[in-house]
């Protein structure tokens, strides 16, 4: 038995609960849930409430099944459940400190990068990632404006960024992947007033709605830090490269820097070219660590 502080975890299991549905595709009570987890429906209760302070590792494997998370959300939910905060963890790594030690850092760097918060915002891109995806400052200006614009799914899902024609037929198999890592970094956040804010405004995309909830049904899960890209670019022809994560750990929170890593020469001819002859100016975006809801 591990001694926690449940108050947040509590919480982040009443949402998990009421967002959730179980083998028949009905939302979980707290009297299924518990018959499910072999708890009486007021152990539950308490333990939403924050009231629980020991929770048996049984009872935990016994939810995120339930719960239907992926192995790399039950990661994040073990986290959670032990309850030691970013802010103790990781309590000098100041979280603007770490963002602009991030920009300068991608400012040197040979190829496209950009960064993105637990919440999936894009804190930063480098110029050669805005060229690779055809972002104008038009485009950026008006995702200022929007609820979750500047989130990294409204980017994938959203026809003003166009992302899908740049990819073409790969994109349903990037979108399937980048929601689950998308799920990950956002678990432990799920209760929040923040994450209910962008994920309110992520399901008015129809097709994010559609595979956010399949993709808790779909058993064939990607517990991937990585990801291969191959597609024929409209403006810069075939393309090859590898996406990879480096985790900046914050007191606010964990930063995931995305690499596009060259997988031939072709390809590093173009990353070349997209960069220029002079730094790799690195703009921000997303607020950071204060969250601003419009």
């Amino acid at each position: 038995m591990v001694k926690i502080n449940l108050t947040d975890f509590g919480l982040l299991v009443k949402h998990l609960r009421k967002n959730s549905v179980d083998e028949r595709g009905n939302r979980w009570t707290r009297e299924s849930l518990s018959e499910a987890i072999h708890l009486t429906a007021n152990q539950l209760g308490r333990l939403e409430r924050g009231d629980r302070k020991y929770l048996d590792t049984q009872t935990l494997q016994l939810l995120a099944r339930a719960l239907k998370l992926t192995n790399l959300e039950q990661k994040e939910f073990f986290i959670a459940a032990v309850g030691l905060k970013d802010e103790i963890l990781f309590d000098h790594e100041d979280p603007l400190a770490q963002l602009n030690n991030l920009v300068n850092l991608m400012e040197k760097m040979q190829i496209p990068a950009f960064a993105v918060d637990p919440y999936g915002d894009i804190l930063a891109s480098n110029t050669s990632c805005l060229k690779l995806f055809l972002i104008t400052p038009e485009m950026i200006e008006y995702a200022h404006t929007i609820p979750a614009g500047l989130n990294h799914m409204h980017f994938i899902y959203s026809s003003v960024f166009g992302f899908r024609n740049i990819i073409g037929p790969a994109w349903r198999k990037v979108a399937a992947i980048e929601i689950l890592l998308f799920r990950r970094s956002t678990l432990r956040y799920r209760h929040t007033e923040y994450f209910d804010y962008i994920f309110k405004a992520l399901l008015r995309e129809k097709e994010f709605d559609i595979d956010w909830y399949s993709s808790h049904r779909n058993p064939d899960y990607y517990d991937l830090t990585y990801e291969a890209f191959d597609y024929d670019h409209p403006r810069y022809g075939p393309l090859s490269y590898v996406a990879t994560e480096t985790i900046i750990n914050t007191q606010k929170g964990d930063i995931y820097l995305i690499l596009y890593n060259p997988a031939n020469q072709s390809t590093c001819e173009v990353f070349k070219e997209l960069k220029g002859p002079n730094k790799n100016h690195t703009l921000k975006l997303a607020g950071w660590p204060e969250k601003v809801m419009l």
